[in-house]
This record gives C-alpha cells, structure tokens and sequence, in this order.
C-alpha cells in the first residue's frame, strides 16, 4: 500500500509544507507565520496549519525536520510545535517521524553537507519536475548571495526532503 505523507520544513517565519503519496507530489506550499504580541501566537499559526493539511489529506505519517539543538527562541518555538504534533500522533492517528537536516540531506543527496540548492536540485532530478520554476536562480553576482524572495520556495523543497527521505525510513 501506497503511503500518503506530509513532509514539514518547520520554521518561525516560513512554513515549508507537501504531502506526497508515493512518488506522487499531491500538494506543496510555504505558509507565512505573522509574529504575533507573544510567541504562542506562531506556535498557534503552526499548528492549524499542520493540522489542516492532516484533516484535509489523512496521511498515515507526518514528518518534519527537526529543529537544531540550539537555545534560541526559535529553536524552542520548534521544539514546543514538535511536542504538540507528536502527543496527539496517536489520537489522530498517524506516526511521526522527525529527521535532522543531515539526515535528510544523506538520504536523498548522499552528502550530510550538501546545501539546499543542491537537494533541490537533486528533487527535481528524482522526478519532481513541477517544482523547477521555484528553485532559485543563480544571482548574477554571487558574492550578493540569494535575495530572501529567491529563497522562499527552498522549504517547500525541504518539506519535499523530509517526506521523501522519510519513506525510506523503516517504522
């Protein structure tokens, strides 16, 4: 049976979200957090989101990069949205997988120190070419680096990561 995954690339400020069944990408999107007076006012955007796309598509796992160990506010913004998925794994039915970055990068690239570009990349060569448009271009002078608007679409090429490598995940 053909699994129906949701892929989440968790941030405080952009939300990379895609739910794939199989090879088959059904539905990807960036949501834009709006930080509110206090920070559960994020958490709270986060997990309708979240939320939505698994009453919408019932998918049998849900899985998300897992925030980097670090004491900062968005790290425990991150943690405090992973707690929350996974204590109410069980009522919605469905298993939660976290992955680190490196995990995910060895898992679709097979380098733990790729960069974003180069997974994307590596996406759109497995075979989900109507993400091509989004990747980034190549900015003309390259010690100017990528523009925020240029970046926007690499998490949803993240969340792609986290679900692809998650099928590869045994349970």
């Amino acid at each position: 049976m053909v699994q129906r995954i949701i892929g989440i690339d968790p941030g405080t400020r952009h939300m990379g979200v895609v739910v794939l069944e199989g090879d088959r990408l059904l539905s990807y999107g960036v949501h834009t957090l709006r930080n509110g007076e206090r920070p559960h006012d994020v958490i709270g955007q986060a997990k309708r989101i979240v939320l939505g796309y698994v009453a919408r598509w019932s998918p049998s796992i849900v899985a998300y990069e897992a925030p980097l160990p670090i004491a900062t506010k968005q790290g425990a913004i991150l943690n405090v949205i992973a707690q929350e998925l996974r204590g109410r794994s069980r009522e919605l039915g469905l298993e939660v997988r976290s992955l680190s970055s490196a995990e995910v990068r060895q898992i679709v690239i097979g380098n733990p120190k790729a960069n974003k570009i180069e997974v994307a990349q590596a996406l759109i060569w497995m075979g989900f070419e109507e993400l091509t448009e989004k990747l980034p271009r190549k900015p003309a002078r390259s010690a100017l680096g990528y523009r925020p608007k240029d970046k926007y679409w690499l998490h949803a090429f993240d969340a792609l990561g986290v679900a692809v490598a998650a099928t590869s995940l045994k349970s």
